[in-house]
């Protein structure tokens, strides 16, 4: 064979290779590439704090009462300091929605054993038990350090408006004339005319005209 067509073949060898590559790189260029897909960092699940409640139960107050009488009113101020909101202020109008006289039993720690009405207002049963659980939101009350339990009665007086005071402490109560009880003039005491004493010295009456000796 003579060297002209050996260089001849060798280049068409090297051009149909040549083809060959082009073909591959450009059927490499139109091949759909893969999808990418975004994968999101793992986010640590948080466990929810739990919520501890630190707050110290109520103690109740301690007293040195030595009779239910002291306690009565030791109570009612504690009774005034828990529903402020609710009391009625200044000498309270001649007509009332209630009147009701109510026995409170106390434990010796300051909770509520029993209610008994002695004066119940059954005409207004509503109101009776929105001083029924007046009286145990109070709780606890001042624990009676002298009595292991104790039994007060007061007096509840309801005004048309939903307020109240406790005759214990109660600022009074208007008359038909406006003026309170607490403010009205006081009749003047008429005093007796003094009977007559014995004389000392003698024995006889010192008038000359006693009504007796």
């Amino acid at each position: 064979m003579s060297p002209s067509l050996t260089k001849r073949k060798g280049c068409a060898s090297q051009a149909l290779l040549a083809g060959a590559l082009c073909l591959l790189l450009q059927a490499c260029s139109q091949a759909p590439l893969a999808p990418t897909v975004s994968v999101a960092p793992s986010v640590p699940e948080l466990t929810p704090p739990i919520s501890v409640d630190n707050t110290p139960p109520a103690t109740p107050p301690i007293t040195a009462s030595h009779t239910p009488a002291e306690y009565r009113r030791l109570a009612a101020r504690h009774v005034y300091e828990q529903h402020a909101s609710q009391l009625y202020s200044g000498p309270m109008p001649p007509l009332l929605q209630a009147v009701g006289v109510l026995d409170i039993e106390i434990g010796a720690q300051g909770e509520v054993r029993g209610l008994n009405w002695l004066r119940a207002p059954t005409h207004v049963p509503e109101v009776m038990r929105q001083i029924e659980q007046l009286v145990h939101r109070a709780a606890p009350y001042p624990a009676p350090l002298n009595l292991r339990s104790v039994t007060y009665t007061d007096t509840w007086l309801w005004h048309h408006s939903g307020r109240f005071q406790l005759h214990t402490l109660s600022e009074g109560q208007l008359g038909e004339s406006g003026i309170s009880n607490a403010q009205a003039p006081k009749r003047p005491t008429t005093r007796r005319s003094a009977v007559s004493q014995p004389s000392v010295v003698t024995g006889k009456c010192s008038d000359p005209k006693p009504t007796y000796c």
